[in-house]
């Protein structure tokens, strides 16, 4: 396997992509971290008896207007070091995604209110369980088991059709639904759902994706609780670029619903 030659632009490589992060986070928070990716769409969640979102339904995606118009020059970079939970103060955080079509560098803007923490993508926890979500144009996706140590598959799609399909072959991944089109943030879309079993146990990471900013993995800890994800790849202007919103099994509703918000407020920048 060999990795695919990432874009010749020096923004494109950001530090703090070492294994250690993670696994000291795992350590620290005591619990077993999924990592569940759902892409931004609003979010209206099937409830459980004791409160909790087992599942989600997808309503209508968001519109070129979701979120808040924000001054580009108030956004801060989003922290690479993850920091403890909650770490984050809230206000709007600018991510590199990657790049566009031309290899120019692709950003966004975020905003997040309290009980955020960073590192590579922002996550977020409520009544033990853990959500979060992610943005970017991916180098390679997990392969073999998923786990870090197998080498990831490079062969990627390069329509957002095409990437969908791929994502729908991760590892160990049931499709709860089916790539259909959609608009989200104003660009036609790919949408599909997946419930990733991600043990890799404690000292290794389930990898979906690498990515310009880092390992987009979904666990941190020894212990499986199966992660529901969601994933839409955007078109971009001949760019396939994935959004993504993820929950742990038996997420709280609050929980699904504040990572909704965030994803709601992305707004890409573009060169």
């Amino acid at each position: 396997m060999q990795y695919a030659t990432p874009p010749d632009v020096d923004r494109l490589i950001l530090g703090g992509r070492q294994r250690r992060r993670h696994r000291n986070l795992a350590r620290a928070g005591g619990a077993a971290l999924a990592l569940v990716l759902v892409g931004g769409g609003a979010y209206a969640v099937t409830h459980q008896d004791g409160g909790t979102a087992e599942g989600s339904r997808l309503a209508d995606a968001p519109s070129a207007t979701s979120g808040p118009t924000r001054d580009p020059e108030v956004a801060v970079d989003l922290p690479a070091d993850a920091g403890p939970p909650g770490s984050l103060e809230p206000g709007t955080y600018r991510v590199l995604v990657g790049s566009d079509a031309r290899g120019l560098v692709l950003e966004a803007d975020l905003t997040l209110d309290a009980g955020w923490r960073g590192g590579n993508f922002p996550t977020t926890m409520e009544d033990g369980t853990f959500g979060g979500f992610g943005l970017y144009r991916p180098w390679s996706l997990g392969a073999g088991s998923g786990c870090e140590s197998r080498p990831p598959n490079a062969d990627l799609g390069e329509t957002p059709r095409a990437l969908a399909q791929d994502l729908a072959n991760l590892p160990r991944s049931t499709v709860l639904q089916p790539i259909e089109p959609t608009r989200a943030w104003g660009y036609d879309a790919q949408h599909l759902r997946l419930r990733i079993q991600e043990d890799c146990g404690f000292d290794e990471i389930y990898r979906v994706a690498e990515t310009p900013r880092g390992t987009r993995g979904i666990n941190y800890g020894s212990q499986s609780t199966g992660v529901v994800i969601d994933f839409w790849v955007l078109d971009l202007d001949g760019a396939a670029v994935v959004v993504d919103l993820w929950h742990q099994g038996g997420s709280s509703v609050a929980l699904v619903d504040k990572v909704t918000r965030a994803v709601e407020s992305i707004t890409f920048v573009r060169p």
